[in-house]
């Protein structure tokens, strides 16, 4: 997409009323008009002199707005080209999101992360089933594959494990799946390793990611479905022995 001289129409930011939250303010109104498409992907913002002046405030309050824009990806500082407005990309969200999720304690990371999963996940499977395609099944096998040959390995054990999953959300051909799902993958990971030495877990994991990719590969809807509850089930038991072993230490 090719970079717009500002403005695009005649779009003026408002004088900001002077407090201790100018940098939010300011960073509020930019997202305001790129969220109403007021300002639009390619359209390049006036120098920090402008907007300051326009803004009435400080080069220091626009120089941390436009910092703050650009870690959400909706700003791009290009050398020679000033700051463009630009699409947050499906990485960007889901690198928010993984954010989010690692401020808190490993308690809350894996409680809420399994209720997200059970919600997402088993429709995941579902559409999967109704939607896969041929290369999709081959993906699929392939990393079912490499993860009967990693079971005495904790992290390509691990890694496999995320790969599936990953997999099956690729296979709804929905990319919103894959970006929420990816959103959780360093979790998810975290947590696979930590519950490698489990006894029976890697076999269980594997037992029912083959019972998966049986009803997706039988484009059996339904019956995908309640092959990923029944494992999310399994992987919740799984995390609570987990945890309760590490609280025993505690003690």
């Amino acid at each position: 997409m090719s970079t717009q001289d500002y403005p695009r129409e005649k779009v003026t930011f408002r004088t900001i009323e002077r407090g201790s939250t100018l940098v939010s303010r300011v960073t509020n109104e930019i997202e305001q008009l790129i969220l109403e498409g007021r300002l639009q992907p390619g359209d390049r913002l006036p120098p920090e002199r402008d907007l300051a002046h326009q803004f009435g405030v400080s080069r220091t309050v626009i120089r941390e707005t436009m910092h703050r824009l650009q870690a959400k990806s909706l700003l791009e500082a290009r050398p020679g080209g000033g700051t463009v407005v630009r699409s947050p990309s499906a990485q960007a969200v889901a690198q928010s999101m993984t954010m989010l999720l690692r401020v808190g304690q490993l308690e809350f990371d894996y409680r809420k992360v399994l209720e997200i999963r059970l919600l997402l996940e088993v429709e995941v499977a579902g559409l999967a089933a109704g939607r896969r395609t041929p290369a999709d099944l081959e993906e699929l096998e392939e990393i079912l594959r490499e993860a009967a040959q990693t079971q005495d390995d904790r992290d390509a054990f691990a890694e496999c494990d995320v790969e599936f999953h990953a997999a099956l959300a690729s296979a709804t051909h929905n990319e919103l799946f894959s970006v929420m799902l990816d959103s959780l993958a360093d979790i998810m990971l975290k947590m696979r390793q930590m519950a490698f030495d489990v006894p029976g877990m890697v076999q269980h994991s594997f037992t029912h990611h083959s019972a998966i990719l049986e009803q997706v590969r039988a484009g059996d809807v339904e019956g995908a479905r309640r092959a990923m509850r029944d494992h999310l089930v399994e992987a919740e038991d799984t995390m609570g022995k987990v945890w309760a072993r590490l609280e025993s230490r505690k003690a």
